[in-house]
């Protein structure tokens, strides 16, 4: 490899660090458009931000265990040139619903100040977590936490057609469009959360909706199907947020967190 290119990997591997959860970071997939006609290309980015705002990260293959876009022929892998910013760009040929999906590799964090995982816990709705740490034992400082993110976006191809969905697709954490969010003939859409594939109840779902106003954000819980219902409004684009977190058994960890995201837009 040549100085130049070492340089550039380097430079783009460092704007490809992981961003640690405790800021409470949201992780997405931002198509340019979330509905397109048949044959059009496509690109989508991978930002990490708060409020629907982030940064722009690059396409990185050792950042993550699966990239792919599923439609009615099924899935295959998406396959991008190392350092591609946006992440993803594609041609669309497939009518009905594209989704994207990107499941990152783990990443690891310390935890240096004990107001960061009461922020952090508060935030993203894991209630008793606090609770939980003191009945444990565990100290205030030094704990340690690994992460992976679940994100996917979904894309109208062409002409809506209602009976199109969005499909589990076996992650260990994963927000699930149970309707059609392009219908128009549906004021709401209903979102399911599956942990390893089974529906989870009372899970906070952050809603944050983008329109000409700027941003807007909501908190749900999930009911007994793991489900919530989210209102929707012409015009805006939608971003759904939600974490596990779990004790681990991995030696040198104490807990594991899991981030699902789903994006998609109301026409």
């Amino acid at each position: 490899m040549s100085q130049y290119k070492s340089r550039f990997f380097a430079a783009v591997m460092a704007l490809a660090l992981p961003c640690a959860p405790v800021a409470a970071h949201e992780f997405w997939i931002e198509p340019d458009r979330h509905q397109v006609e048949i044959g059009d290309k496509v690109t989508a980015t991978l930002k990490v931000g708060q409020e629907y705002e982030g940064e722009v990260y690059p396409y990185l293959s050792a950042r993550f265990k699966s990239f792919t876009l599923t439609d009615e022929t099924g899935t295959r892998d998406y396959e991008g040139n190392q350092g591609d910013r946006p992440a993803l760009s594609t041609t669309l040929e497939t009518p009905g619903l594209t989704v994207m999906t990107y499941h990152s590799t783990i990443s690891k964090l310390r935890y240096t100040k004990w107001a960061t995982f009461i922020k952090y816990t508060t935030n993203e709705g894991l209630t008793g977590a606090v609770e939980a740490h003191k009945a444990d034992g565990l100290p205030e400082m030094g704990f340690r936490e690994a992460y992976s993110r679940i994100a996917k976006a979904l894309v109208q191809v062409g002409p809506v057609r209602a009976e199109d969905r969005d499909a589990a697709q076996g992650y260990p954490l994963e927000l699930v469009a149970v309707d059609h969010p392009f219908d128009p003939a549906i004021e709401a859409v209903t979102v399911r959360l599956l942990r390893e594939g089974k529906p989870q109840e009372d899970v906070q779902v952050a809603i944050f909706a983008k329109g000409a106003d700027g941003v807007e954000r909501s908190n749900l819980r999930t009911d007994a199907a793991g489900e919530v219902s989210v209102p929707l409004t012409p015009g805006t684009r939608y971003l759904l947020n939600a974490v596990w977190l779990a004790r681990s058994e991995e030696d040198g960890l104490d807990y594991e967190s899991w981030w699902a995201s789903l994006t998609f837009a109301r026409p």
